[in-house]
């Protein structure tokens, strides 16, 4: 008994300098966790999400996005999402989204052999629709200034 106290009072002054080097390390933390982090946009420019279930859903998502970015779709838009929607009768239902809003719908069965035709007919698409909507909200930015661009 009296060697485990030995040892603890021996460890004591080893314990009470680690828990002031844990606060000083909190301080430092709530610190620095004061300040607002910096947001990197650029990092997430032409991201598309992938929401689908099946092989031919993963295989229209691969498809569209090398044809989206062949048609130099990538850098210009992002928020893209596409959500595919197995049904036992006609195969899938695949929508495309840009910022949680419709803009593409098509039906991919898995005996059909044009999935590369599909998507490419929908990176068309869907850029043709995304530059319009660019370009008629940059036009209405300018007829009415006080409005944010999400309340056109």
């Amino acid at each position: 008994m009296i060697r485990l106290w030995v040892c603890l009072l021996l460890l004591a002054p080893c314990i009470a300098a680690e828990e002031l080097v844990l606060a000083d390390q909190d301080k430092k933390a709530k610190s620095t966790s004061d300040i607002p982090p910096k947001i990197e946009t650029d990092l997430i420019d032409g991201l598309i999400l992938n929401r689908a279930m099946t092989r031919f859903g993963h295989r229209f998502y691969r498809e569209f996005v090398a044809d989206y970015r062949d048609i130099g779709g990538m850098a210009q838009h992002s928020g893209l999402t596409i959500v595919e929607q197995a049904t036992a009768r006609s195969g899938s239902k695949i929508s495309i989204l840009h910022n949680r809003k419709p803009i593409y719908i098509t039906v991919v069965s898995p005996a059909s052999r044009n999935i590369d035709e599909q998507a490419l007919a929908a990176a068309k698409w869907v850029n043709q629709k995304l530059t319009q909507n660019q370009k008629q909200a940059s036009w209405a930015q300018f007829l009415d200034p006080d409005l944010a661009p999400d309340e056109f």
